[in-house]
């Protein structure tokens, strides 16, 4: 008990920092992007907003970043709240799942289709040349013979040979 008592403090300066760091590595972990804007994101759009509004202001910057915090343990919160109801199959339902992404009506996929077959595969030709460089590597170099009549021709040894004679 007396331990407690002594490092009370820093005890629960340590869980709070325990618990921030979980909130990160949640938030880290969750998608960012998605159709229905579930989990972390309407948090972080709004601190968007809100560090847009601030001008440089640290104080300002400093509370929206706090607000984030808060908003993001309310919606772990929520999470365990639905759990413990039974609304989700586990806690971390509402926050780590598949994201939705939005379809591109302009998109074409017959053009993606051909584009694709008239595409070579890059991973096959990578393949095809790294298999081809281990044959180059692996290949015994032969060092070519050399005729008498390609041999170079010895320099005279006084070293006038070549030099510009004035």
């Amino acid at each position: 008990m007396k331990f407690i008592q002594k490092h009370w403090f820093g005890m629960l300066i340590g869980f709070m920092v325990l618990v921030f760091c979980i909130l990160f590595i949640l938030v880290m972990l969750s998608p960012r992007q998605d159709m229905q804007k579930r989990g972390f994101i309407p948090c972080t759009e709004a601190m968007a907003e809100q560090l847009l509004s601030c001008e440089n202001k640290v104080f300002c910057s400093l509370s929206a970043i706090i607000q984030n915090s808060w908003c993001d343990m309310k919606v772990v919160g929520r999470g365990v709240r639905d759990w413990a109801k039974g609304q989700q199959a586990t806690p971390w339902e509402n926050y780590i799942y598949t994201p939705e992404f939005p379809t591109d009506e302009f998109f074409d996929e017959q053009a993606r289709a051909a584009y694709l077959s008239k595409t070579p595969d890059i991973e096959a030709e990578m393949q095809r040349l790294h298999e081809l460089s281990k044959e180059l590597e692996d290949a015994e170099y032969k060092e070519p013979e050399i005729t008498p009549e390609q041999q170079p021709q010895e320099l005279p040894k006084d070293g006038s040979a070549g030099m510009g004679s004035e």
